[in-house]
């Protein structure tokens, strides 16, 4: 993997609830492969807790080759919200908000040919058990082809990268000591948040 590709604004559910106008593409955004975590069913991922308040956003990853997508997984784009805010105020870049070491966590990634109709199957996403996200590919703005083409433009791609597709809406806080369960055909996946010192 070289690069992890993410879209912003791809759901309009999701931009309905952060308030903002919807641009006329979604938005694209680069994650280093450093900050990429493959959780290990039942682990603890740390996070920097200290540096503010952290948000999940649940989305669709695709693992590309020779441009086409070979295998899926679930992830979260995870945000610092509060810098992120405070970036946007100033007109600045907001990189430093999306990139922090386990800011990119994915299940293992499944080939697309054990999913049945993978566009329409429901991904889910629950913390300590109750479900905070909900949705299916299929109701994203761009669909999978669109998105290749549309991320091609701008940005070389290589084998082996990853697309995060964006995120529906029920995005929110994440807190020290919770229980993050991935659910989307056939990839289930649950792991618990740490602290970085301990």
């Amino acid at each position: 993997m070289d690069k992890i590709i993410c879209l912003g604004k791809n759901y309009s559910d999701h931009i309905a609830e952060m308030k903002e106008a919807a641009p006329d593409m979604p938005l694209l955004f680069l994650k280093p492969s450093s900050v990429f975590r493959e959780i290990k069913n039942q682990e603890t991922i740390p996070l920097p807790w200290e540096r503010g308040l952290i948000h999940y956003e649940c989305e669709v990853v695709f693992k590309l080759y020779k441009k086409n997508i070979i295998g899926l997984g679930l992830g979260l784009d995870l945000t610092l919200r509060d810098l992120q805010k405070q970036l946007k105020e100033k007109g600045h870049p907001w990189e430093m908000s999306k990139v922090f070491k386990n800011s990119a966590i994915c299940t293992p990634i499944q080939g697309v040919r054990d999913f049945l109709n993978w566009q329409d199957t429901p991904f889910v996403l629950k913390i300590n058990g109750e479900v905070r996200q909900e949705s299916k590919l299929s109701k994203a703005i761009l669909k999978p082809n669109d998105i290749i083409h549309y991320v091609d433009k701008f940005f070389p791609i290589c084998d082996g990268d990853l697309i995060f597709t964006g995120t529906p809406s029920g995005v929110g806080p994440l807190h020290p000591n919770d229980l993050i369960e991935l659910q989307f055909g056939p990839i289930e996946s649950t792991f618990r948040l740490g602290n970085e010192n301990g």
